[in-house]
């Protein structure tokens, strides 16, 4: 399954990509050097410290590659108007309680349950898939049923989450 991206979340992957690189190659390369001329290295702390650091940067790097690769960018996508699916601010009426909750279905990356933004992996979403304005949904939840009434499907709109775009991504 690809890995669903909008391009906000992609550019700010690859400019912790480059950061990471420019720290690997500048910085952290100077301080194991600097610790390597210090002599002896089996009993080295700053050498070690360093190369940790440097070990625990290309494992966050190849994380982050692996992200971005196979990722498809939300906004390029043609996405069926009316339909809830990734990319989609989705309107549901609570039923049960008589609320309205608001998600906005975007990929893993960039999911934020505190700013509602979920994952199109999650149990909702993948419920609400498909599903069209006016429709009544029993979604299934670990603690019972909930039953849903999408009232209005939107396209996210960037605008509309709390990422500023030099922020890291909240992994």
């Amino acid at each position: 399954m690809p890995n669903y991206i909008t391009h906000v979340g992609f550019d700010k992957i690859q400019n912790e990509i480059e950061n990471i690189q420019k720290l690997l190659k500048g910085d952290v390369a100077k301080k194991i050097g600097e610790a390597r001329a210090l002599g002896d290295l089996k009993e080295n702390a700053e050498y070690h410290a360093m190369k940790d650091k440097q070990r625990l940067l290309a494992t966050r790097m190849e994380e982050l590659s692996q992200m971005l690769s196979g990722a498809e960018i939300i906004e390029n996508l043609d996405l069926p108007a009316g339909k809830v699916t990734v990319g989609k601010k989705v309107y549901l009426r609570n039923l049960d309680k008589d609320r309205m909750d608001i998600y906005t279905i975007l990929g893993p990356v960039e999911s934020d349950v505190d700013n509602d933004i979920i994952s199109y992996e999650t149990p909702i979403a993948r419920q609400l898939m498909m599903k069209e304005e006016g429709e009544t949904v029993d979604v299934q939840v670990p603690i019972g049923t909930i039953r849903y009434k999408i009232e209005k499907i939107e396209p996210y709109d960037p605008a509309d989450i709390n990422q500023k775009s030099d922020d890291p991504l909240p992994f």
